[in-house]
């Protein structure tokens, strides 16, 4: 059905259109009583039939009463004022009652053809000298016909809905099938298409997820390949003595430690991050200050900084900025978007990282910026894909398993909050909203 808040359809007569309209409802009124009046009078011997011309069938009482009788009421009729309010106000009432419910039209569409078939047959009657069989022969085309007519814009509508339905079953999910009317054949209409609408984006979904899936095989094969392959590597180069002295033989073990420690990196966060996405991490919820968390990590992790020539610039707008999260969770959030923001920022320069934290209105955004490249607009949404990398390079001198920010979007999003990225002018930001 139509909103509460759709507007009524009003019609605005004036002019010609208003006149037409006038005399053919007062010539339809003026009928109707005339059946009816005239009718009566016959029907209780009030008028007797008399023949004036025996070669003139029509011309007889009967008909001449008719006669005078419509001529009384379309006369009387052109002094009725106000008929363009009481035609829009029949609208309204159509619209408003009848045309929400397909039982009250197949109803009112009923009475009305049979009011007019009726009227036809008594007409016959009277002309045809009390013949059934020709009254009859008149008045049941006339109600399959009046019928018909009443009808035909709605068996139309489910023509075209069932076309719709034909077109959607072949593939065609983007096709709308029209949504006419106020009545169940609307409703019809607007499931079909909400119906579309979801079993596409559920193929869609489907298609998504085969894909994803095919990518994280191969890139989860590659990245656990590469640094096992080395590891293999050195160890073989230990196994069959082949080192020059005792020195490179320390340097081939602490470079497969090293690689070691990596790869047990990846295989903690590929865990840890199937594990979230799949729900199994439980969130335990507390009340948290975010500036004293913030605080504690940036104290962990001025270390690293100081090691790569950067620092830390904080901003915040006040000491206590409290907010419902689990502190384990978000302290890993930001972990990995202020560790992935010394990877990638200009180690050269001395920059400075940004941290700011603030509220307003019941939501605190937290964002942290670094100078580096610039990431061009359409790539910045994949930043938080697994495995993505913006180097485009899975061998690249930055370590790194690609799942730091897929990570903390993952938490994120656990917590209802947002998580995204600019850039711009060597800047990148990231943004985080609770």
């Amino acid at each position: 059905m139509s909103s509460n808040n759709e507007s009524e359809k009003v019609i605005v007569l004036k002019g010609k259109t208003l006149k037409t309209i006038s005399i053919v409802l007062r010539l339809i009124m003026s009928l109707a009583i005339t059946f009816v009046v005239n009718g009566l009078l016959i029907y209780y011997d009030i008028i007797y039939y008399t023949r004036f011309v025996y070669k003139w069938p029509l011309f007889n009482s009967y008909i001449l009463s008719g006669a005078a009788i419509f001529i009384v009421c379309f006369f009387f009729g052109s002094r009725i004022k106000n008929i363009g309010s009481f035609f829009t106000a029949i609208y309204r009432f159509n619209i408003k009652y009848i045309m929400r419910s397909i039982n009250i039209e197949v109803f009112a569409v009923n009475v009305i053809s049979l009011l007019v078939a009726g009227g036809v047959y008594f007409t016959s009657l009277e002309i045809s000298y009390r013949n059934y069989t020709a009254a009859w022969s008149w008045a049941i085309p006339t109600y399959i016909l009046v019928f018909h007519f009443l009808t035909r814009k709605k068996i139309k509508y489910i023509k075209e809905i069932t076309s719709g339905v034909q077109e959607i079953s072949k593939g065609n999910l983007d096709f709308q099938v029209a949504e006419k009317g106020n009545d169940e054949f609307r409703i019809l209409a607007k499931n079909i298409n909400r119906m579309s609408v979801e079993l596409k984006n559920k193929i869609e979904d489907e298609r998504r997820a085969e894909k994803t899936k095919n990518e994280l095989i191969t890139n989860v094969s590659h990245d656990l390949k590469t640094p096992l392959t080395t590891i293999i590597g050195y160890l073989t180069l230990v196994k069959d003595k082949k080192y020059d002295s005792e020195k490179h033989m320390d340097d081939y073990i602490e470079r497969a430690y090293s690689k070691s420690l990596r790869l047990k990196k990846l295989i903690e966060d590929l865990f840890e991050y199937t594990k979230i996405s799949n729900g199994v991490i439980k969130v335990n919820k507390t009340k948290v200050n975010l500036v004293e968390l913030m605080e504690q990590l940036l104290g962990e992790m001025s270390i690293l900084a100081k090691q790569n020539n950067l620092s830390f610039e904080k901003n915040f707008s006040s000491n206590e900025i409290y907010v419902d999260v689990d502190s384990d969770l978000m302290a890993r959030t930001f972990e990995n978007i202020l560790s992935n923001s010394i990877k990638y920022s200009y180690k050269e320069l001395n920059s400075k990282i940004k941290v700011s934290i603030s509220e307003d209105r019941g939501h605190v955004t937290i964002s942290i910026e670094n100078q580096g490249d610039t990431i061009p607009t359409e790539i910045l949404p994949l930043l938080f894909e697994r495995f993505y990398r913006v180097d485009e390079s899975r061998n690249s001198k930055i370590s790194g398993s690609g799942l730091g920010l897929a990570i903390a979007k993952s938490i994120v999003e656990l917590h209802d909050g947002t998580i995204s990225a600019e850039s711009e002018a060597n800047r990148v930001k990231i943004t985080v909203v609770l």
